[in-house]
């Protein structure tokens, strides 16, 4: 992707965010930066939890590191899976949206 790409995209995502009639979808566009931030934040909630059993000391710290780890991944696996469907959520608007415009009208 070149430079005048990159500013076409952009011109694109704020004409989509500000567009009114809703023809075009922002939520694509952005759906990785939120997985990101889903991420960040389930790390942030392990390594909090990690530290709060450790913090007893002895076997609580490889308990900790278990329980750190397995909820961490409950976490992202769920926030995955709701991102996804949110995604194909979209994914059929839009390809729905196509086929409706390439369709026939005399056969309706």
């Amino acid at each position: 992707m070149n430079n005048n790409d990159s500013l076409m995209q952009g011109k694109n995502f704020f004409n989509s965010l500000f567009d009114f009639s809703f023809s075009s979808f922002v939520t694509l566009r952005f759906i990785k930066v939120l997985y990101g931030i889903i991420m960040a934040l389930a790390a942030l909630a392990a390594l909090t939890l990690l530290v709060a059993i450790a913090s007893r000391g002895g076997v609580y710290i490889l308990l900790a590191l278990v329980v750190a780890a397995v909820a961490f991944l409950i976490y992202v696996v769920i926030y995955r899976v709701l991102l996804e469907f949110i995604v194909v959520i979209f994914r059929i608007a839009e390809n729905t949206s196509i086929i409706a415009k390439n369709s026939n009208p005399k056969q309706m």
